[in-house]
């Protein structure tokens, strides 16, 4: 068993954690026999994605399951952690033209569960089209898994980190009035943007498709609240990998850079207030700056590894719980790998459940650039203005506001279940 290090803030919720799902919509209807070949080929590249959870003495680790993980033909989302999944904390259902796959954030991030996706697809429509595509970029069963695909970025070790030359960061964001540390309901508004005319508007400003929503929206905000005594402040992922030399890890490597939007930028040009962000991430990215985070973290898990009861635990994660990112996040997935198979995807989408908050989710697949507008009040105000700003630059469609649900896992539960299966001999 190997005992999880990152990943741990999703672990010690008080009722589980809502999946995180990557759906995926093809032109044609889905077949499941040829999901269920590629699926089984597929899981024998990324064995470490099958693991299930097993929690011991207030620790939580991954150990291999051996129930065989299976394509499932349902409009739902199953219950990751439970016997209804086989306890996998990854599930791939198929539905109509919907190829869904839903994961657990203790398991991975978006980066890390990306190869496996592409893999499935990469295999899938191998079956379905009886053609051999090109595999470039793909990973492939039978190749050799190299360990750095499991490597643990947060040891008990923290990083050598220079403090005197740690960049200062602004925090502290305007909080939306609309948003609530208990929301009842996740609100989901979908956003399809003609990729090849946004990336061409994008790059004419010097911006990346992240930073060019993040000035958008930031400035819709302000503009719907212009009595914000603080920034409007930008969430925006930021991979950590690089950083520390892991770039093929599966493991949860992320954190957060911040982009503060003031009255002031409202008068800034586009491109201008391109390079101002371009500027703060670059320097917010530095190996330095970014160890210094991590060692933050390694810090609460040491601490964390030293409570002895798996109460106490959830007591000192509780923050955790409904904790709200000031103003809002945004996160990027990038574009999925389709190579010559592309023209089979219609696109693809990344959104998860119950947000405390705003989040916007993106990713990018046949030719389409996906924006999931996730949050945890029914106000549409920020989203029909986000909708207003992006019509010029190749909005194809928007959905109506809606509610969405992905399911919480039932791993809090069933791990210590799993623990006592493995060590609890029979008298």
């Amino acid at each position: 068993m190997k005992q999880i290090r990152s990943g741990q803030s999703f672990l010690y919720r008080t009722d589980g954690y809502d999946s995180t799902v990557i759906e995926v919509r093809m032109k044609d209807k889905v077949t499941g026999s040829y999901l269920q070949v590629a699926l089984t080929n597929t899981v024998k590249r990324f064995p470490y994605l099958t693991d299930k959870l097993v929690e011991k003495g207030g620790s939580y680790f991954l150990h291999r399951d051996d129930n065989s993980m299976v394509a499932v033909k349902t409009s739902k989302f199953r219950t990751l952690g439970s016997m209804s999944t086989g306890y996998h904390l990854l599930d791939v259902t198929y539905s109509g033209n919907l190829i869904r796959v839903a994961f657990h954030h203790g398991l991975c991030d978006g980066r890390g569960v990306q190869p496996f996706v592409e893999t499935l697809l990469y295999g899938y429509c191998c079956q379905k089209y009886h053609k051999k595509f090109s595999a470039e970029g793909i990973r492939l069963p039978g190749e050799p898994i190299p360990t750095e695909e499991t490597m643990e970025p947060f040891s008990t070790e923290y990083y050598k980190v220079d403090e005197t030359t740690v960049y200062p960061v602004e925090k502290d964001g305007f909080a939306l009035p609309e948003s609530t540390g208990t929301p009842e309901k996740c609100y989901h508004t979908e956003l399809i943007l003609d990729e090849r005319k946004f990336v061409d508007m994008v790059r004419a400003v010097h911006a990346t498709p992240a930073i060019f929503v993040a000035m958008l929206l930031s400035g819709c905000i302000l503009e719907l609240n212009p009595e914000a005594a603080k920034p409007v402040i930008c969430n925006m992922a930021m991979d950590l990998r690089a950083a520390v030399g892991m770039e093929q890890t599966h493991r949860n490597c992320v954190g957060s850079a911040y982009l503060p939007f003031t009255a002031e930028d409202l008068l800034y040009s586009r491109e201008n207030l391109a390079e101002k962000y371009r500027e703060m991430l670059a320097v917010q990215r530095e190996p330095n700056n970014i160890k210094a985070g991590l060692n933050k973290q390694i810090g609460m898990f040491n601490k964390l590894d030293g409570i002895p009861t798996l109460e106490e635990k959830r007591n000192m994660m509780s923050f955790f719980n409904g904790m709200v990112n000031n103003t809002y996040v945004i996160s990027y997935m990038g574009r999925l790998r389709l190579n010559d198979y592309a023209e089979y995807v219609e696109s693809a989408h990344f959104y998860s459940d119950m947000i405390c908050g705003l989040t916007v989710n993106m990713v990018s697949a046949g030719g389409k650039v996906s924006l999931e507008m996730l949050q945890g009040f029914s106000e549409k105000r920020y989203a029909e203005a986000l909708i207003k700003r992006l019509t010029p630059y190749g909005l194809l469609s928007a959905t109506d506001m809606e509610v969405i649900t992905t399911g919480k896992d039932k791993s809090f539960i069933t791990a210590s279940r799993q623990a006592e299966r493995l060590y609890v001999k029979p008298e």
